[in-house]
């Protein structure tokens, strides 16, 4: 019964042993990763392809690194060119374009050892080039310059990097008022010159108004010629004749008065 108890036994830690073997000796790349196989330490080859794979157990192991589109966000402080401190968390979209290759230069901490200290120089190092207005004002412009440059470093060592935007751009209390009260009396100069602006315009009308009838009457002046007056005598002695009934006056007395009419 013992003999047969510890047969039972055996036989279920071989099949176990064997269980745990041949659980090992394969690996599954998924899409979208590359499987670094090593053995004893020793890089041996990368299987970009997704799949199943064979190792050997103990002595063999596998690094899978992500090739798709991954995110990280970055915090930092950097002084802006007029000397104002600029708080900036960014986030970073990137790509591994060479697993292999960053692996034996980096290895699998190249978030830390690269990414991270490669960001916050490119962030200092454009920041330092704009005034904290020009900053707040010319965002995409700063964005895009920080682009560049962080590309520039990135490139080398294998990470593409696919996009890059600032989450917070902040800035202390103090140049925050200073802002704003800039801003407030801006909009008042800008208040008062189109007021000053729009009192010109009315005394300009005003004053071509008086123009425009001073030269009304300057015109009218000139027009009243002697022919003109003579033409309204002869105009008036018309309308008079037309009226006239054909009676001549009566007037008391002996002598019969004459009615003179003469050319003009």
């Amino acid at each position: 019964m013992e003999r047969r108890l510890t047969a039972l036994v055996t036989t279920g830690i071989v099949l176990f042993g064997l269980l745990a073997i041949a659980s090992s000796s394969y690996y599954i790349v998924e899409p979208g990763y590359t499987a670094i196989h090593l053995r004893l330490g020793s890089m041996l080859y990368a299987h970009i392809d997704s799949g199943a794979y064979f190792k050997f157990p103990v002595i063999d192991s596998v690094i899978l690194i992500n090739n798709r589109i991954c995110k990280t966000e970055i915090e930092t402080t950097s002084l802006s060119k007029d000397l104002q401190t600029v708080k900036t968390e960014v986030a970073i979209n990137f790509r591994i374009n060479d697993a292999m290759q960053l692996y034996k230069t980096v290895g699998t901490n190249f978030d830390a050892v690269i990414l991270n200290p490669f960001s916050q120089e490119s962030i200092k190092a454009i920041t330092a080039r704009f005034t904290a207005e020009d900053l707040i004002r010319l965002r995409d412009t700063v964005k895009e310059e920080v682009f560049v440059e962080l590309k520039k470093r990135l490139d080398p060592v294998f990470i593409e990097l696919v996009d890059f935007n600032f989450v917070h751009l902040d800035f202390t209390p103090e140049f925050i008022r200073a802002v704003e009260d800039k801003q407030i009396a801006e909009q008042s100069a800008k208040t008062a010159h189109n007021l000053t602006e729009k009192v010109k315009e009315e005394m300009l009308q005003a004053k071509l108004r008086a123009d425009a009838e001073v030269y009304a009457l300057n015109a009218k002046k000139l027009a009243v010629t002697p022919q003109l007056i003579a033409l309204k005598k002869a105009d008036a002695f018309i309308k008079a004749i037309e009226k006239w009934d054909g009676k001549l006056p009566n007037y008391m007395g002996s002598t019969t008065p004459l009615l003179s009419i003469t050319e003009q």
